[in-house]
């Protein structure tokens, strides 16, 4: 592991190389989650990355010093059932093949109290394949979520910001693996178990504790909260 550019005048834990050692030392281990921190909070944030709330148990794969929980949620969800009142997971599943986001999807259910509540902002695949078969009609002049910054060289077109959601990051080892729209997700949710599923909107939904969405990904997101 090397460090460049040392500063002493910085924490040692804001270095991405020393945040992926910690990561790769401390992951899926179960001693975090008797922090005395979290012990008594009843509501996670699956995926937080860096947006870390401090009514909230903070899970991500990543680690920062902010993480409560460095965890790979394709193994589980390392908490007793029935023992959270909320969750809440904004552009996380996608990452993740539908089989797993689906068994993602069953683990939020089990830990979820009776008539817990889970909050789930994703990419909205209707709002961009509606609004690109719109332009490709003539219907419509709207651009789609971030289209100018999808430009190629010197080309500006629509399909672009398509694939933006579909293959974002490519180059990373992260990647999208799966694109929803609200009814699909429903289902999917229904399937998992979860009583209710109802379509919420940016900053609106059945739990006001759950209400810690991303202003920046308004433009381009679905919202769809579900009832254990």
């Amino acid at each position: 592991m090397q460090l460049r550019n040392v500063r002493f005048s910085r924490p040692i834990t804001s270095y991405a190389a020393i945040q992926k050692w910690v990561a790769a030392c401390i992951r899926n281990s179960h001693w975090q989650t008797r922090s005395s921190r979290i012990t008594n909070l009843q509501y996670l944030d699956l995926g937080c990355g860096q947006n870390t709330h401090g009514n909230f148990i903070n899970l991500d794969y990543l680690w920062h010093p902010k993480i409560d929980v460095c965890w790979d949620v394709s193994r589980g969800i390392p908490f007793p059932g029935q023992s959270l009142r909320g969750v809440f997971t904004e552009h996380c599943l996608e990452y993740f093949p539908l089989p797993i986001a689906e068994a993602i999807m069953r683990e939020i259910h089990r830990v979820l109290v009776p008539g817990g509540r889970v909050r789930i902002i994703l990419p909205d695949a209707e709002l961009y394949l509606t609004r690109y078969t719109d332009r490709l009609r003539q219907c419509s002049d709207v651009l789609l979520p971030f289209e100018p910054e999808c430009a190629y060289g010197d080309i500006v077109n629509p399909i672009l910001a398509v694939n933006r959601i579909f293959y974002q990051d490519q180059d990373q080892r992260a990647e999208h693996r799966f694109i929803y729209d609200s009814n699909f997700l429903c289902q999917l949710l229904s399937r998992c178990g979860f009583s209710k599923t109802v379509r919420a909107s940016f900053m609106n939904g059945g739990d006001k504790n759950l209400l810690i969405d991303t202003k920046s990904r308004a433009i381009e997101s679905l919202y769809v909260e579900a009832i254990a």
